[in-house]
């Protein structure tokens, strides 16, 4: 018998017994559509847990301090300085794509007639896009820029009038933006303003510095959006001058800009703060994947540093739900064993019906394997008609979640254009891909037997039912 009658005479054997065939496909187009949202559910739950992630940070980056300097590692060495050597060495582990030491000064900056307190985060200026540090204006810092800066789209929000009416405040107009303005900075934190009366002033005036705004940060939801960057040398440059203006009006009062991490003391000054060769005080180190992130950390802490990343938070996200979803692809995995136990029942229930059928076919020549072939490529019809009609109400069902946002846990964040909903259920390409191919195979296995017991039956027995 060739296949392409074999196509037609099991089409047609279905056809001949429509109700008994639809409620199969039906039970099919169930299991089918159970085991693909129910994976969707927990697609989007993992998804949303990583969103919610990125909001506290860059989930590849990995913040490493040396809280832990003089001490011992876990197999009780002395803890090296955490300096450009150990850089170095941090860049050659496995997975990782670059490292940059962390500078933070708080200074005064003016630009125009308004002035406002800034945080100045220093990084390496190569590493800037490495960061995945997202620009809306202007560019990225670069390789060879020194007075130059990238500023946190809310920075300008800061700004005010220092000439106002000490009785109304007077911010910045919106649209200003620090790219078109003449800006300068200063660690004399009277900068810009008039110096309250009574009040000592400083010895040694400050002299402003003159540095350029070439970027403006997007919303990254991280420290980036409200501080400025700026290049690592050049911030410990302005570090090194505050110091020194520090001690120049040491005792009088010049209100000097602020340290927030005292880092990269042994390169600038050869000195800790606490006069000791201690190194820096934060390192950011960026993984190619997310894959590397935690076998990277678990490198950096067999070195005796603590580190950080975002991902620790999306693990234990991970295992807390890890339960719920086993069940939903439980309930899913069970609605499909049962479709699969429909399909059985109505080959032998075919059978039984096609008894004195099977023999006639067997006495006019027909080999065994195509009996065989003709009850698989039945099963295999159910399974494709219900695999089909399985993944269009999948995704029915999945429109209908993410409309009214049935969801299993928060699926929220907060931006700064207001809270956002994300999806409740997510069917990628790969699980409509997987379910057209799992949902015939699954018929196939479970038309299996029914097509072997079609294949012994007896023709004498078969010719004799009635």
């Amino acid at each position: 018998m060739k296949l392409r009658d074999t196509l037609f005479l099991s089409i047609k054997n279905l056809w001949r017994r429509k109700l008994r065939t639809t409620l199969t496909v039906l039970g099919v187009m169930i299991g089918c559509c159970a085991i693909v949202v129910m994976l969707s559910l927990g697609i989007a739950m993992e998804r949303n847990f990583m969103a919610q992630v990125n909001q506290m940070g860059n989930i590849m980056q990995i913040q490493v301090y040396n809280y832990n300097y003089g001490g011992k590692t876990p197999d009780g060495k002395d803890i090296p300085p955490l300096d450009d050597k150990m850089l170095a060495h941090f860049e050659t582990i496995k997975g990782v794509q670059g490292a940059t030491p962390v500078m933070n000064l708080y200074l005064k900056m003016m630009a125009g007639k308004y002035v406002s307190h800034v945080s100045i985060i220093g990084i390496k200026a190569e590493m800037f896009t490495l960061l995945d540090i997202p620009v809306i204006e202007g560019r990225p810092l670069q390789e060879g820029d020194t007075d130059h800066m990238v500023v946190g789209q809310y920075v300008a929000q800061n700004f005010y009038n220092p000439k106002a009416s000490r009785y109304r405040w007077e911010p910045a107009p919106e649209g200003f933006n620090l790219m078109e303005e003449k800006v300068t900075i200063s660690w004399d934190m009277n900068y810009g303003e008039k110096p309250q009366k009574g009040m000592p002033q400083p010895k040694v005036k400050a002299k402003p510095v003159k540095v350029e705004a070439v970027g403006i940060v997007g919303q990254s939801g991280s420290e980036y959006d409200w501080s400025v960057i700026m290049p690592f040398e050049t911030v410990m440059k302005y570090q090194k001058e505050m110091e020194k203006w520090n001690k120049q009006n040491s005792g009088s009062s010049g209100g000097g800009g602020r340290i927030i991490y005292k880092s990269a003391i042994a390169v600038a000054a050869g000195m800790g703060g606490n006069g000791t060769d201690q190194g820096y005080q934060r390192v950011i180190v960026k993984a190619k994947h997310i894959d590397d992130v935690v076998d990277i950390m678990d490198s950096i802490k067999e070195l005796g540093y603590e580190c950080y990343s975002p991902i620790q938070i999306l693990d234990d996200m991970k295992k807390q739900s890890a339960g719920l979803r086993q069940i939903l692809l439980g309930i899913g995995i069970m609605s499909f064993i049962i479709a699969a136990i429909g399909i059985a029942n109505t080959m032998y229930m075919s059978i039984y019906e096609r008894t004195r059928e099977i023999g006639i076919i067997k006495v006019i020549g027909a080999k065994l394997r195509d009996i065989q072939r003709l009850f698989m490529l039945e099963a295999w019809w159910i399974g494709v008609f219900g695999g089909i009609l399985g993944v269009g109400m999948s995704y029915l069902l999945s429109f209908l979640l993410n409309k009214f946002n049935v969801n299993l846990g928060n699926s929220e964040i907060w931006t700064p254009e207001g809270m956002v909903k994300l999806n409740s259920s997510y069917i990628p390409i790969w699980l409509t891909a997987a379910a057209f191919f799992f949902s015939p195979i699954a018929s196939l296995i479970a038309g299996l037997l029914p097509s072997r017991r079609a294949m012994k039956l007896s023709v004498m027995k078969a010719l004799r039912q009635d």
